[in-house]
């Protein structure tokens, strides 16, 4: 019982009350999809920033396990404080809540779909769970973690042999600066549970419903014509929001965007035109950090820049693309390529559609991180650190 309290608690609770903190001192709107998605981005950012440094001066994993419930709890207060200065809207709107129950009631093609898309989750979910697939990569990522825990040090035991790990090989390289088996460690530790538990049976969940969370915001942009977003930068906050006409209007929203998630969740469902497709990674090993670049980080960039062609003077903007490009650099090296390529292609073209060089100036800076830890990746001399 303990164990599902601490669960719920620390992987659910505190990072939506973090992202929720977050949003408040961004400036950015709250709902419960984009806090929850802040929340992540940035509790994968302050264990990045931290493991690295604590990696090369072979220190404690605990140090850093506290240090990221501490910043979450922290920013979490400070922003629920600036709320309540700023009388800012609260997460649950129940003006919003309601509105979107009445155009589930008075539209029966809407209420169709949406439990047609909460069926196909569930569906998606029980695979997932049920039906995974392990494969060479768990001696990395999840035992590796398991071993994090145990010895509470990182990178100082080969994972595959149990023995000290004095000289550097294979991937090792790496995992000083892509180490996501420190948050699987991280999950396991504040859920009081095993980190095999963790990566296989409830960061599957979780993350899955990140993504849902990404694709939902996505098509607010795409469909919403109020543009309420979860991730929407404002230097205005509003009080009140706008109430959708009951009309047609409204629900035609709504529809569009249940059925956006409806055909997301079917190429997710039927993307298996290839063992190396992103749809195969997300339903099959969403606990690797590689196929969380691909199921959530890639989409997440694409969708920062939708925002930033609609408002490139928004410096929050910002703020939220250079913490998920750190993000990915610690879900797997291959993030940091992908980040970096990312940005300044599609930087150049916002910049190019948007007329503002600004938008490929900081950009470019955004960039600064996955240059920094590819570099560290490639001069760091391992035997310095890792030698006992």
């Amino acid at each position: 019982m303990l164990s599902y309290i601490m669960i719920v608690l620390n992987l659910i609770i505190l990072p939506i009350f973090a992202g929720c903190g977050l949003c408040s001192l961004l400036r950015v709107k709250k709902n419960i999809t984009g806090s929850f998605l802040m929340g992540y981005i940035f509790t994968w950012t302050v264990i990045q920033l931290i493991s690295v440094p604590v990696t090369m001066m072979k220190g404690s994993f605990r140090f850093i396990a506290w240090c990221t419930v501490a910043i979450l709890v922290i920013v979490g207060v400070v922003g629920l404080i600036v709320s309540i200065v700023r009388k800012e809207t609260p997460l649950f709107d129940k003006k919003r809540i309601s509105e979107a129950l009445r155009e589930l009631k008075y539209s029966k093609f809407t209420l169709i779909f949406a439990i047609v898309f909460v069926v196909l989750t569930g569906i998606i979910l029980y695979n997932m769970i049920r039906l995974y697939h392990i494969d060479q990569d768990d001696t990395r990522f999840v035992v590796n973690a398991v071993d994090i825990l145990r010895t509470d040090s990182i990178l100082r035991t080969d994972p595959t042999t149990g023995t000290a790990l004095k000289l550097v090989y294979g991937d090792f390289y790496k995992d000083l600066v892509s180490c996501w088996s420190v948050f699987l460690a991280y999950a396991g530790f504040v859920g009081r549970v095993s980190p095999t538990i963790a990566a296989h049976s409830i960061l599957q969940v979780l993350l899955y419903f990140l993504i849902l969370a990404l694709y939902w915001r996505i098509s607010e942009v795409l469909f919403d014509s109020n543009k309420e977003d979860g991730l929407d930068i404002s230097e205005k906050q509003e009080v009140t929001e706008k109430i959708v006409d009951s009309g047609k209007s409204g629900r035609a929203n709504l529809e569009s965007r249940l059925i956006f998630m409806y055909f997301v969740e079917l190429v997710t469902a039927f993307g298996s035109y290839s063992v190396q497709s992103s749809e195969v990674f997300v339903l099959s090993r969403l606990w690797q950090g590689k196929a969380v670049v691909a199921g959530l980080g890639i989409p997440l960039i694409i969708y920062l820049f939708l925002k930033i062609g609609n408002e490139p003077q928004r410096w929050s903007n910002y703020i939220i693309l250079a913490m998920t490009a750190i993000a990915m650099c610690h879900m797997s090296a291959m993030g940091i390529v992908i980040a970096a390529v990312m940005i300044a292609v599609f930087a150049l073209y916002t910049a190019i559609i948007t007329k503002k060089l600004r938008v490929l100036i900081i950009s470019a800076i955004c960039c600064v991180p996955p240059a920094i830890y590819f570099l560290i990746s490639c001069m760091t001399d391992y035997s310095r650190y890792l030698q006992g």
